[in-house]
């Protein structure tokens, strides 16, 4: 599945437990399963099965990558850089936003830049100017 469809289906990406595993591997790199949940039992106690389910379903939607090991186990590893899985699922998430609210959806953007960082927003008008 799309990250743009989950991201039209839930209106977010990233489940409590997904964004924990994600971090996790963001942190270690790759790991076998059983690192990847010594990584995340470091935050949170949960069982092998519930990090491994989760995991596995998190590389059927493409957030994980895994290969096969020549000993029958598998190297877990995230798809994406944190950057640009960030990347991915911002602009998943906003085109969608204009595709449903249009104008609102941009000045509400504009506006929240304001508040949170003015040099941002003199960036992105820079960058509207070249365009």
């Amino acid at each position: 599945m799309s990250l743009r469809r989950i991201v039209e289906r839930k209106g977010k990406v990233l489940g409590e437990l997904e964004e924990l595993i994600l971090q996790s591997l963001w942190k270690i790199g790759k790991g076998t399963g059983r690192e990847v949940v010594i990584a995340v039992s470091r935050r949170r106690n949960l069982a092998y099965t519930t990090v491994m389910t989760v995991m596995l379903r998190m590389v059927e939607k493409g957030y994980v990558c895994r290969e096969e090991l020549s000993n029958g186990r598998y190297l877990y590893r995230p798809c994406y850089s944190q950057e640009e899985f960030y990347a991915k699922t911002s602009h998943a998430l906003f085109s969608q936003l204009i595709r449903n609210l249009g104008s609102v959806a941009v000045a509400q953007f504009v506006d929240a830049l304001e508040e949170v960082d003015p040099a941002q927003l003199k960036a992105l008008e820079k960058r509207f100017q070249k365009h």
